[in-house]
């Protein structure tokens, strides 16, 4: 990877002139080395240099202005072609997130139909699109009909969807699916690798939408058992025939066709793109799925739509034969020839010019452009389900803002050791796990949880005094709540806290937990919500959250004293070898689950120190 360093605003022609003028990927970063934005190139050479030209077209949808100003430095990447810098800009946007690259959001999340690559796989529905070697049939709009179209497959072909036992390895009896006639029951030998096999690559197809290729087969097959005189087996095929038949008639709008097109349209507004994805199969409209991009950079919409087909189509397995678009993509060539290599399909990417294509076209961009509007409406007014909640809260409960930004604190300490505090986050009704944070506790000793939670807080606070230094940190950022785990005492000791800093802006509740009773300014004395109530169930998950990670950073604590104590206390373990073993193991417990054998791999350890650790983790 090479680089070049921007010296006040400006890169100096020499470094300019020295990039290559062969394909690959290019990356900016800021001052703080941070990479802003990723791009790929025929060309690097004349793609990076037409960002410094007054002259470039970049200059015309770029945002924010100051874009070319925040770049500090470039990195690049040479590729053989231009389909390898695709699938490397692709995999390096994904791993670093750039601010100015487009951000995909899925209105819904929809859920697909997995196969996973098992000596025997399973077959079940899922969200998760990031299980290792599975294959993905999907995504359904409809979940009840999804659910029970897989039941219906799984009725058909007797297939397992548990992960418990290790098939032909258990000598307990089968689970239920085998008695409710929904699994044949690998787990105890009761069918062959080779014969579920063939039933998965029955599914396979069926989900494919090569109904008709299945039933070729399986009618094959059942004239085979027929002619041998094997009627029991020839029934049991002709029943799968039936079920296949019967299944296609009613659930046909949710499965693959041999002739599938997608249309896809795009709307953009100043920050925000809209994308629609209108899926047709067999000759109807089987799916709809809208998605929001945050596409800060401005980029043109066939910039928009090249990445949107890269990042939609990465994951999934049922690939359309024609792909239908508004406007001619720079990258269809490269398109193309992605899904050939990557996906091993042929897909031709078109722009419908006039008939029944066109007006299919026409609808998606009318429905697109409604979408986006709707969405613009939702954010600036508040009628979306989240804002709705959080609005009703703000009115309930007294609160001066709508408390978008949720912050919960929670204490746990057994005894007077390792006392530790967590804070956990909630952006407009979703966890924010990136920033959630633990404290040590360093001033309090004894068992007061008001004075700790204070410490705490107090803590956290001091990043709110001056200047916003990190938008990208959340630590920096303001909560519009401040949740704590505890009663009266502990919301009038944080509440003592923002007082005496003279902080108005913050609203403060704590939430008792054996009542579940809520203490706030309006409710001084606390007062009690039905146990149905949406916003009490968005309190009392963050609240648990926030018990639980608190609980877990304790509970690591602990176990990091008692190995290290552990092991200071035992014959010929210094320092050096204690490092060694400490980076093999998680705590005490696993240590001593280990074998004398197990503990000489550690590097470092002898037999005697194997022994003698084995001795003293087992008197």
């Amino acid at each position: 990877m090479k680089n070049g360093i921007k010296k006040r605003g400006s890169y100096s022609r020499d470094f300019l002139n020295i990039l290559p003028k062969k394909p690959g990927v290019y990356i900016f970063k800021n001052s703080k080395d941070k990479i802003i934005y990723i791009g790929k190139a025929k060309n690097i050479y004349n793609r990076v240099r037409s960002y410094f030209s007054e002259k470039s077209r970049h200059f015309l949808y770029m945002k924010p202005p100051d874009f070319i100003q925040q770049i500090k430095s470039v990195d690049y990447i040479i590729t053989g072609n231009e389909a390898e810098a695709l699938i490397l800009e692709g995999n390096l946007i994904k791993k670093n997130r750039p601010i100015y690259n487009i951000d995909l959001k899925d209105d819904k999340s929809f859920p697909f139909i997995a196969v996973t690559e098992e000596a025997y796989p399973r077959v079940f529905l899922t969200r998760n699109r990031n299980i290792r070697k599975a294959k993905y049939f999907g995504p359904y709009t409809d979940v009840r009909a999804a659910r029970n179209t897989l039941e219906y497959i799984r009725k058909i072909f007797q297939v397992r969807d548990c992960r418990k036992v290790k098939p032909g390895k258990t000598t307990n009896p089968p689970c239920l699916n085998y008695h409710i006639g929904l699994c044949n029951a690998p787990c105890i030998g009761n069918v062959s690798m080779e014969e579920y096999g063939k039933n998965i690559e029955y599914i396979k197809a069926f989900l494919r939408g090569k109904d008709n290729t299945i039933l070729l087969k399986l009618d094959r097959q059942m004239k085979e058992f027929s002619i041998n005189m094997k009627f029991e087996e020839a029934l049991k095929i002709k029943e799968k025939i039936d079920s296949i038949n019967k299944l296609h008639e009613r659930q046909r709008i949710i499965f693959d066709s041999e002739d599938t097109w997608d249309f896809i349209g795009v709307r953009s507004d100043e920050k925000t793109t809209a994308l629609g994805l209108f899926t047709y199969r067999g000759g109807a409209l089987a799916l709809v799925n809208n998605f929001i991009i945050e596409n800060e950079a401005r980029l043109k919409d066939d910039e928009v739509l090249s990445g949107f087909i890269i990042r939609y189509y990465e994951n999934i397995n049922n690939i359309p034969s024609k792909i239908y678009v508004p406007e001619e993509l720079e990258d269809k060539t490269i398109l193309v020839e992605w899904f050939r290599n990557e996906k091993g399909r042929r897909v031709k990417l078109l722009v419908p010019k006039m008939g029944e294509k066109r007006k299919i076209m026409d609808m998606v961009s009318k429905n697109t452009v409604l979408y986006l509007e709707k969405k613009k409406f939702e954010k600036s007014s508040g009628h979306s389900q989240a804002y709705s909640d959080l609005l009703r809260m703000m009115k309930i409960l007294g609160l001066k803002n709508i408390p978008r930004k949720l912050e919960c604190y929670d204490i746990s300490n057994l005894g007077e050791r390792f006392p530790v505090g967590s804070m956990t986050v909630a952006l407009d009704g979703e966890i924010k796990k990136e920033d959630y944070r633990h404290f040590k506790i360093r001033y309090v000793s004894g068992q007061d949880d008001c004075a700790m939670l204070a410490e705490m807080v107090t803590r956290r606070l001091k990043y709110l005094e001056g200047p916003v230094k990190d938008t990208s940190n959340g630590f920096y950022i303001r909560p519009d709540l401040i949740i704590i785990d505890g009663g009266k005492a502990q919301f009038n000791a944080i509440n003592r806290i923002l007082d005496q800093k003279g902080i108005t802006v913050i609203d403060i509740i704590s939430i008792a937990k054996k009542e579940e009773m809520i203490f706030c300014s309006r409710y001084q004395n606390g007062i009690k919500f039905d146990l149905d109530s949406e916003i009490l169930r968005v309190l009392i998950r963050l609240r648990d959250e926030a018990h639980r990670f608190a609980v877990g950073y304790h509970r690591k604590l602990r176990d990091s004293y008692m190995t290290n104590s552990l092991l200071d206390e035992i014959k010929g373990i210094g320092q050096k070898k204690k490092a060694h073993i400490l980076e093999n193991i998680d705590s005490v417990y696993d240590l001593k689950e280990k074998s004398i054998e197990d503990i000489m791999n550690i590097k470092g350890i002898s037999y005697r120190d194997a022994v003698n650790i084995y001795n003293s983790l087992h008197r």
